[in-house]
Order: structure tokens, then sequence, then C-alpha cells
């Protein structure tokens, strides 16, 4: 396959915006433990991302047609999250009916930059460190995903919830940023089959829940694996 030197540029864009997203979502691992000193940290890092998706990867991506979607999506997202936080602080009441578009709106962004990026790995022409790092970043955007499902449950349903697992909290309508990098936490417990304390195991929507988040992570690895050896075989052939 023969590669110009304007795409060799586009390439290298891309797999610099790889890094960069990795890097960011460890980041924002790291960070989560200081949410429980100052609230909107959990949003400021969940606009970040959206910013750093937009600006680094979306613009090099090698599916041009689907550029627009994600950038309203992206867009919408951080538009929406601001909202959301500025309602919850506001009147929880109100907070609580904007939950349900917000939690769809960054479901949405965030499942269609993972099977965007499922789709550009196929295409890279090379298996290099970077496309690993892009696999692993989106393995870890299911678990911010899983991350805002839950924080939403928790602002209408906080029931389905072990309280006395949880950090201590103010208020059981308005998620604390302890309650945020906790239940963020949780989600990669549940993506990573480890497990959690927090979730009432009476509790059935937030056993769907869990059960989807644990099923995405290993049916993403399962992919990935079955679309690496796809290509070594075709090769070899």
């Amino acid at each position: 396959m023969r590669i110009n030197r304007q795409q060799l540029q586009t390439i290298r864009k891309r797999h610099f915006g790889y890094r960069i997203t990795l890097i960011y979502e460890l980041l924002l691992l790291l960070l989560l433990p200081l949410a429980q000193l100052f609230s909107p940290l959990v949003s400021f890092l969940l606009i970040g991302l959206a910013v750093v998706l937009l600006v680094f990867v979306n613009r090099f991506s090698g599916m041009p047609k689907t550029r627009p979607a994600i950038v309203l999506l992206g867009c919408s997202a951080i538009a929406v999250e601001l909202i959301w936080r500025a309602a919850l602080a506001w009147d929880p009441a109100v907070g609580r009916v904007i939950t349900l578009p917000h939690v769809l709106i960054w479901l949405l962004f965030l499942l269609v930059v993972v099977v965007r990026g499922v789709r550009t790995l196929i295409r890279e022409p090379f298996v290099t460190l970077s496309v690993i790092h892009c696999a692993i970043s989106g393995y870890l955007t299911l678990g911010i995903s899983g991350g805002v499902m839950l924080t939403a449950l928790w602002v209408l349903q906080p029931s389905a919830f072990v309280v006395s697992a949880l950090p201590p909290h103010l208020s059981s309508a308005v998620p604390s940023g302890a309650i945020g990098s906790a239940l963020m936490t949780a989600s990669f417990g549940l993506l990573t089959t480890i497990g959690t304390q927090v979730l009432d195991s009476r509790n059935v929507t937030v056993q769907v829940m869990a059960t989807l988040i644990a099923i995405s992570g290993q049916l993403y690895i399962a992919i990935l694996i079955g679309l690496i050896l796809g290509r070594v075989h075709q090769r070899l052939v």
C-alpha cells in the first residue's frame, strides 16, 4: 500500500491524537480523588475529554464523512454538561429533569467515538504503538461512559446504591465530587469484572446497567482480538 506525504502527515497527526487521548484519560483517572475536594472537577474532566477528542482525533480521522456528526455530538455534550451542572446547583428538581437528555447525549457521543475508533483501527495501514494506544483509550472510554450512566442513575434513583459504601455526601439529589468520582471508579470496577460494592443487588435497574458495562468491556476486547487475528490471516494468505 503506497502512501503519499500528505497521507503520512495525516496519519502522524492522528496517531499523536491517539497518544494525547490515552494520556488524558489516564490523567482523568488519577485526578478522580481530587474531585472529593472540588465538586465540579468530574464535569470539567468530561468536558476536557470531549475537547481532546474533537481537536486531536476527529480532525484527522480516516472517515471524514462522520466528522460533522462527531462535532455536533461533542459540542452538544459540552453544552448539556454545563447546563446540567448549573441546574443541579441552582434547582435540583430542574437538574433531575435534564439528567435523562444529559446522559443520552453523553452516551451517544462516547459510544460513537468508540465505534468509530474501532472502525479506524481496521483501516490503519500499520499496527504501531500509537494504534495500540487508540485501542486502550477506547476501552477506557467505555469505563467513562459507564461512570456517566451511574452518575445519572444516582440523580434519578439514589436508592439503587448502597449509601454506606459511598463517601459522605451532603444531598442525595446532587452528586458531589466524592460521589461522582466514586461512581466513575465503580464503573471501571464493573468494566474490568473486579466488581464494586456500591450497587444495591436488589435494584433491577442498576443491575442491568452493571451487566451492560461488564459485557461491553468483554465484547470490546473480543472484537479487537478478532479484528487483529483477521488482519494477520489476510496478510498470511
